[in-house]
């Protein structure tokens, strides 16, 4: 087992590299989208949506207060981690109920 220097540069630099690509990763989920469709109830654990292109999506924070056949429009990214299983996550930043008034 290394101690002194050696051990500490082995930590340091396995902690650099983990960093690193959990920059990368972070990096590469902030690319915004913006889509319009509906919430649906397709959801068990988050509010799903269905983009108007058919895509299914479950949608992280800002999105309880809707309701199935809600027609919203989502501006979000994707999210790399999450706890919700239906589809491909949204982090949602806004969520406009098309017609009313924004959340």
């Amino acid at each position: 087992m290394k101690t002194g220097i050696g051990a500490v540069s082995g930590k340091f630099s396995a902690i650099l590299a983990a960093g690193m690509l959990l920059s990368a990763c972070s990096a590469f989920q902030k690319e915004n989208m913006t889509l319009t469709g509906e919430i649906t109830d397709n959801g068990r654990e988050c509010v799903t949506f269905r983009a108007d292109d058919g895509t299914l999506y479950a949608l992280a924070n800002k999105a309880t207060r809707f309701r199935p056949g809600d027609k919203v429009r989502v501006t979000g990214h994707g999210a790399l981690m999450t706890t919700c299983t239906e589809a491909e996550t949204l982090i949602v930043d806004k969520i406009v109920l098309l017609g009313g008034e924004a959340n």
